[in-house]
């Protein structure tokens, strides 16, 4: 996986673990984890975690009770 699209899991409420086992993802479109579960969990690679941690920003629908773990 090298991109997540826009709109790719918008208002799948139901969402509560996304796992990233690529380590090239490159961009996450816009409102694509938006509406997902409210303290929804993002599973990265160790060694991608700070690079995939700004890829989730405000824009792609992450907030504050979400997290990103290694």
């Amino acid at each position: 996986v090298t991109k997540i699209g826009e709109n790719a899991f918008y208002k799948d409420s139901k969402l509560k673990n996304i796992q990233i086992k690529s380590a090239k993802l490159k961009s996450v479109g816009k409102n694509a984890i938006k509406g997902i579960a409210k303290k929804a969990t993002v599973k990265v690679p160790k060694k991608q975690y700070k690079k995939y941690k700004k890829l989730f920003k405000k824009s792609t629908g992450f907030k504050k009770p979400m997290k990103i773990k290694k």
